[in-house]
């Protein structure tokens, strides 16, 4: 890949950290990985040494790598890895891998919902139902945007701070529900404007839509969830 130099496109510093910036997103270099030198970029893009270090610069303030003297430039950057194990919640698994998580948008109403809603709960157009909608943020970034359908078997509050932590828990220890499974799907696609604007990302940007249901003890549908997360910055594996 070569930089564009000409007139009016970005300066080179900046496209040789996007260049870099997303070799690291895809995979090619993981964390752990050593980077290439300085020498390395300036001869493969023809770019001077102050342009390579103006990249490198932007990079380690973005948190992707970091310089060691004597080893060079390491990668630091690591996608939050979330493993289908159980059904959890994403509080839970923030816990799990000692990330400190924050709610930066909530709201709790009670719809009554379309037809896809419906059938996806196994309720009636005309049966209220709870929808909940809610961004997670991970070190001032967004991570997933979350909209989700609860069956209403309960009265539960409309008031937003409750719900700001793992819903999970609060259903087992406030209303004694518990869920006993669930079926996630997983897919690829690209952000609609709603999404863009949530997850502050490009239109370009692929994200990762994992919709899930669960079920209670006695087999009944309670939840259905659509989440969105950033391809940039969140991964699932599989246990086989």
């Amino acid at each position: 890949m070569e930089l564009n130099r000409e007139k009016g496109v970005a300066p080179l510093y900046l496209q040789l950290e996007n260049v870099i910036r997303m070799e690291i997103e895809s995979g090619k270099y993981m964390k752990g990985d050593i980077l290439p030198s300085e020498n390395d970029y300036i001869e493969k893009y023809n770019v001077s040494r102050v342009t390579t270090r103006q990249a490198m610069t932007a990079l380690v303030q973005g948190g992707y790598i970091k310089r060691f003297r004597g080893i060079g430039t390491v990668v630091i950057y690591d996608k939050i890895n979330e493993s289908i194990e159980k059904v959890i919640s994403f509080t839970e698994e923030m816990k799990k891998h000692n990330i400190k998580m924050q709610t930066t948008f909530c709201k709790m109403e009670l719809i009554c919902p379309d037809t896809k809603i419906a059938i996806a709960l196994g309720i009636l157009k005309d049966t209220p139902c709870y929808k909940l909608s809610r961004v997670r943020e991970v070190d001032g970034k967004p991570l997933v945007y979350t909209v989700t359908y609860l069956r209403k078997i309960v009265d539960m509050p409309l008031t937003s701070e409750v719900y700001t932590e793992s819903l999970y828990q609060l259903l087992r220890e406030k209303y004694g529900i518990r869920i006993a499974r669930g079926n996630d799907t997983l897919e690829a696609a690209l952000p609609n404007e709603t999404i863009q604007e949530l997850l502050r990302i490009k239109e370009d940007m692929p994200i990762f839509i994992r919709t899930r249901k669960t079920f209670l003890p006695n087999d009944e549908i309670f939840e259905y969830s659509i989440c969105y997360y950033p391809g940039n910055r969140y991964k699932y594996s599989v246990d086989l």
